[in-house]
């Protein structure tokens, strides 16, 4: 069982709010309504409300009634409709509407997935300095998204967005200058922006002081700190947080070792489709750890953290061809699977074909050259 540490981009729905609702024209009297009714958790009657303002040409009412189909909230989920009326609004130029219909794009919910048409509507609303729509905008040229990929130009825009206050461009800011993406490395400074995020309770940063607090990273190392950072993100539904504690609990690292609580953690991340928890999971199905031995679950859970492209997945698959755990036992699956991994860059698996070469295994001639091959994989 693996574990690492993983920044990951949340999606920020914008919904509009009305400040001074008095003598207000009708369609403004709807949608001062439907965002009282909203903000109260009344999703019928601001359906109602953002309805009859919408028909009337209000693009705030729009974007919020595309945030209710988006959501699912008041009516049945339905991106495509949540799409039809945040267009509306990002014709008139409302950045709030061009943001989320550009993360639609981005995603392919309701739409065609057009990194390009993304990347577009971000830069209108970035333009006019959305917030949100600059951290979005960022995170397409960090990750080479309908553009060449350029994480000096991300940088630029996650710090637009987190100088106006944005606690997720405050992480992004963090985890590039963790990383050394288009600047100089330096785990001081990403906690300092970690930190900023944090006092806004944003749980991926929460999360990722956590991460900087146990490796002993920027500051000293402390396995009950990382613990406390970790649970204050457990508590908001993080899936990492969720897998970096369940994994401390199946180590026994810093808490008295706990299987049963490890594998609950790695179910709820796993649940949320968080690649690292479902191989997690998955290795402790095969192991038999605190559940029943369930060699078919397990393959499952690998199948669905390889479709991320998670290496440590492909190993754990590897195993099972190799040792014929719920399928028929298979070397050229095993190797096939072994390959895929460490041509992923996961040194067990390098080492692991290292051995098979050096010693002969799995129906393979001894072959040094193939050995040495993987040899320098793992260094």
């Amino acid at each position: 069982m693996t574990r690492f540490t993983e920044w990951r981009i949340w999606s920020a729905l914008a919904f509009s709010l009305c400040l001074g609702v008095g003598g207000v024209a009708p369609a403004r009297a709807d949608f001062a309504a439907g965002s009282k009714a909203m903000q109260a958790g009344d999703y019928a009657a601001a359906l109602k409300e953002f309805q009859a303002a919408a028909n009337r040409g209000d693009a705030r009412a729009q974007n919020d009634l595309g945030v209710l189909f988006e959501r699912g909230w008041g009516v049945r989920q339905d991106f495509a409709e949540a799409a039809t009326w945040y267009r509306k609004a990002a014709d008139k130029g409302y950045l709030q509407a061009q943001t989320n219909l550009g993360y639609l794009h981005e995603t392919g919910q309701g739409v065609a997935r057009d990194f390009a048409m993304a990347l577009s509507l971000y830069q209108q609303a970035a333009e006019r300095n959305w917030p949100q729509a600059q951290n979005n905008l960022g995170s397409l040229y960090e990750k080479g998204l309908g553009v060449q990929r350029d994480y000096g130009r991300a940088m630029i825009w996650y710090r637009k967005a987190a100088d106006q206050g944005s606690a997720q461009a405050q992480t992004n800011v963090g985890y590039m200058i963790e990383t050394g993406r288009g600047v100089p490395q330096d785990d001081a400074t990403a906690m300092a922006w970690y930190r900023k995020a944090a006092e806004q309770g944003y749980a991926q940063a929460e999360n990722n002081i956590g991460a900087l607090h146990e490796r002993g990273r920027g500051v000293a190392k402390d396995l009950a700190t990382a613990i406390a950072w970790y649970r204050k993100a457990v508590g908001k539904n993080n899936p990492q947080a969720q897998t970096n504690l369940g994994f401390l609990y199946a180590s026994g690292r810093g808490v008295p070792r706990d299987d049963a609580q490890a594998v609950s953690l790695f179910r709820a991340a796993a649940e949320q489709g968080f690649a690292q928890a479902q191989s997690n999971l998955g290795f402790m199905l095969a192991e038999g750890r605190a559940v029943k031995r369930d060699y078919a679950a397990a393959k499952l859970l690998y199948e669905k953290a390889i479709e991320q492209g998670l290496p440590q997945a492909m190993m754990h698959l590897a195993v099972l061809y190799e040792k014929g755990r719920g399928v028929a036992q298979d070397n050229a699956q095993a190797l096939a699977w072994y390959r895929r991994a460490a041509e992923a860059g996961f040194r067990p698996a390098a080492q692991r074909l290292f051995a098979v070469y050096t010693n002969g295994q799995l129906g393979e001639l001894i072959d040094p050259v193939r050995a040495k091959l993987w040899a320098d994989r793992v260094q």
